[in-house]
């Protein structure tokens, strides 16, 4: 993470921090026009930013997206040029070869659905990397109301054969 990036995110929790402390006062309006404030200025600032993808294109919009700051705010506004499930496959490809993370689909109530390839490991670890994978995705996107991860069952033990033990006296 650069400055930049540490700014932005000392912003934001301090834009949350003051917001909670005008919650908290009695007078309750106060915090609302506090908080209808703030939803023009994001609207503001994302009317601006959806002239600045029209004129840019998808190409060079795409290209902005490689910085976590620009791309969290083409998501807030709807702008960025990928779709989910595009999103969804380029963050899992950025973590393998971890895991083997097969995507089936967004359903309309969004929740992405995926496919753990392979059933090796121990359940700990396989759950391990089911949170992660859970985590990525709602990162690259946060529109999802959901993530299910299904994992193939674990392979049966093998077992031990040994050649049968010979009678005595043979």
């Amino acid at each position: 993470m650069n400055a930049t990036d540490d700014a932005a995110e000392q912003t934001a929790e301090r834009v949350g921090q003051l917001l909670a402390e005008l919650r908290a006062r009695p007078d309750r309006r106060a915090a609302e026009a506090a908080e209808q404030l703030t939803a023009c200025l994001v609207q503001l600032y994302g009317a601006g930013l959806a002239r600045i993808a029209e004129r840019l294109g998808p190409a060079r919009l795409a290209d902005l997206c490689a910085d976590p700051l620009v791309e969290s705010l083409l998501l807030v506004h709807d702008l960025h040029p990928m779709d989910t499930a595009a999103r969804i496959r380029r963050a899992l490809d950025r973590m393998r070869p971890a895991a083997g993370v097969d995507v089936l689909g967004v359903d309309r109530d969004g929740t992405a659905h995926l496919r753990l390839a392979g059933g090796g490991g121990c359940p700990s670890s396989r759950q391990a990397v089911v949170r992660q994978v859970e985590a990525v995705v709602m990162r690259a996107a946060p529109e999802l109301s959901g993530v299910d991860v299904v994992v193939p069952p674990a392979p049966l033990p093998l077992l031990q054969v040994s050649a049968r033990p010979r009678p005595a006296g043979r």
